[in-house]
């Protein structure tokens, strides 16, 4: 444990020559940033889903907004769909036209994975119903579906 003083939440940390079977890396977290991500599991800020996320996009290689996936052809899409929807960000946040991810998703590719993984958990109803084809490859890659939990009717 160690205390920095600095407006750090988190970070995701890759050492070279690491794959995903050895780590990628440590994850270093704010508590406090973690305590206040699940305070509010609907506010689509979460430290923990997005560091974690930065481990995950590194397991391909390299930080750049494209995990590993299962097959080599799934980054086709992975990159149409989702550089299409990272442009899409950068033209509506120019515009000033409001978005589910905001402006610190659009600071690069990987900050947009990162991001949208927050938003996939948090903001999943809201994701799904404004971009439905992001929203449909982050369910494969994650092998989840949070907008379905959170429709489900109570038993």
């Amino acid at each position: 444990m160690t205390e920095v003083r600095g407006p750090r939440a988190g970070e995701s940390w890759h050492q070279p020559g690491m794959n995903s079977h050895a780590g990628g890396g440590p994850v270093v977290l704010s508590w406090r940033d973690v305590q206040a991500g699940a305070a509010d599991v609907h506010d689509g800020h979460n430290v923990v889903f997005h560091e974690f996320a930065h481990q995950l996009d590194g397991e391909s290689g390299s930080v750049e907004g494209a995990p590993a996936l299962e097959r080599r052809s799934g980054y086709l899409a992975w990159a149409r769909v989702l550089g299409a929807e990272y442009q899409a960000l950068i033209d509506d946040l120019r515009n000033q036209r409001p978005t589910v991810l905001g402006p610190y998703a659009a600071s690069s590719p990987a900050e947009f994975f990162a991001v949208v993984t927050e938003a996939f958990f948090e903001k999943s109803l809201e994701l799904k119903a404004r971009h439905p084809e992001m929203y449909r490859l982050l369910a494969d890659f994650y092998r989840q579906d949070p907008a379905m939990l959170r429709t489900a009717p109570a038993r």
